[in-house]
């Protein structure tokens, strides 16, 4: 990849980096909020229904109040953007943390008794994963395999806590490994089955894991879908929309530099300082805008290149960034629409009481050198050669020989004889003999417009 393409692949990285981090905010503003509505929720329900009473009650009712206020504090501390570099780890841990221990230790003033292992249980291990779908909402690898960790290091501490219990054993120390006093094993309240936990643990791995990769495949195809719809925004600046589709779906660098013959078009306003000299700076800027939005369409429909822009100038290609077999008729249908286009905009104007804008158009075929043209910092594709060179003498020469249109015998030449541009040139064009170009030793046979251009489309 050339180094100018890494330049703005990184470039365009570094915003969608900070797109995501907005995203990551926002998604954990989100879950934050759900979190913490679902536990008020199971809040509510607690004081309605709940077995224990006094201070029993009162501490459990406190543990998801704790929950629901770490919840709070998350959506702030991300609203507010508060050191959530690190706090988002933080809160992970610490809620990983504390339902570890809210699962270990028994309500120090329940009646009820329960043996240690009962904080085993696999159905209370799934709310382990409640917090791995709070990380994925990030949209960051990292945290949610922190979070995976997590879970992985709290699950353990509490089996450690547990199997150091008085009475409780696992089955490592079973006598033997047969299955009569494994099963007996299992009816024991304080038997604890390893297999359970090491399935725990892989789970928490594998989920986390797969969640990152997620993550991480949806992140690479936002920024992979970024750079292609950038590349494809600034594609149609210049190209025609069936030559974007083209270039879209090409693999070929499009800024490799090649020598090749296309037609080149220059338009111009004549008289565009008389005509805005007493003209206010928004209505000149205005005059411009819906000047060049015309006739860069008409480019565009003709399946041309908008090379660019010179103040009351435009520069066209045709056969750019491929060459077509039609490219010098495309050239010329697009200088008659350009003038069909003209006539139509300057009736507009009439009526509105402006002053019609007069155009001339010059029009050459020969071998340009096409690629990009810049540096690292601003490229943009372009074509230079003495072809370009001709044709802007060409659309000066308009006014010497009082036409709209000044083609070169090249152009007519490289125009299909069967096409319709042929016939076009048959109808409205006369033969100009050969005119000298300012810059250039000797001259060259043009043609020109006799006559207004018929309506083609």
């Amino acid at each position: 990849m050339p180094e100018a393409s890494q330049n703005v692949r990184a470039r365009l990285e570094h915003r969608s980096e900070n797109a995501f981090t907005e995203e990551e905010r926002q998604g954990l503003m989100l879950a934050a909020k759900t979190r913490t509505i679902a536990l008020v929720i199971l809040l509510v329900w607690q004081v309605i229904d709940n077995p224990n009473s006094g201070l029993a009650y009162a501490l459990s009712l406190f543990i998801l109040t704790v929950f629901i206020a770490l919840g709070l504090l998350q959506f702030l501390c991300a609203r507010w953007r508060f050191h959530m570099d690190l706090l988002k780890y933080l809160f992970v841990a610490m809620d990983c943390a504390l339902l570890a221990a809210a699962l270990t230790f028994e309500n120090p003033f329940s009646d009820v008794g329960r043996p240690p292992p009962y904080a085993m249980q696999g159905s209370t291990f799934s709310l382990f994963f409640l917090f791995l779908m709070q990380t994925a909402f990030s949209f960051r690898q990292r945290l949610v395999m922190w979070c995976g960790a997590c879970i992985v290091a709290a699950r353990t501490g509490m089996l450690l806590w547990v199997v150091n219990q008085p009475g409780v054993f696992t089955n490592i120390d079973l006598p033997e490994r047969s299955p009569q006093v494994f099963a007996q094993a299992l009816a024991d309240p304080n038997f604890v089955h390893l297999g359970h936990w090491f399935i725990e643990i892989m789970a928490s791995l594998i989920v986390a894991g797969g969640l990152a990769v997620v993550v991480g495949r949806s992140r690479r195809f936002v920024t992979d879908r970024s750079l292609s719809e950038r590349a494809r925004a600034n594609l149609a600046r210049y190209f025609s929309p069936n030559v974007v589709d083209r270039l879209s779906r090409s693999k070929a660098l499009l800024g490799a530099v090649r020598e090749q013959d296309v037609a080149v078009l220059f338009v111009d306003i004549i008289g565009f300082t008389k005509l805005c000299e007493k003209e206010p700076a928004e209505n000149v800027i205005a005059l411009l805008r819906d000047y060049h939005n015309r006739l860069g369409q008409t480019v565009f429909d003709n399946e041309g290149t908008l090379d660019k822009y010179i103040g009351d100038g435009l520069m066209a290609t045709f056969g750019t960034p491929e060459p077509g077999p039609n490219d010098a008729g495309n050239a010329l249908q697009c200088a008659l629409d350009m003038t069909t286009a003209l006539d139509a905009w300057n009736a507009e104007r009439l009526a509105s009481g402006d002053k019609p804008v007069r155009i001339g158009i010059g029009l050459h075929y020969g071998p340009v050198i096409a690629g990009d043209i810049g540096n690292e910092r601003r490229l943009e594709y372009g074509v230079i050669g003495d072809t370009v060179n001709i044709a802007s003498r060409l659309e000066q020469l308009t006014r010497q020989l009082n036409t709209p249109i000044v083609i070169s015998d090249s152009l007519v030449v490289a125009i299909d004889k069967t096409s319709d541009a042929n016939m076009a040139i048959s109808n409205s064009f006369a033969e100009a003999g050969v005119q000298h170009i300012r810059g250039r030793e000797g001259g060259i046979p043009v043609w020109v417009l006799e006559v207004e251009p018929a309506i083609d489309h």
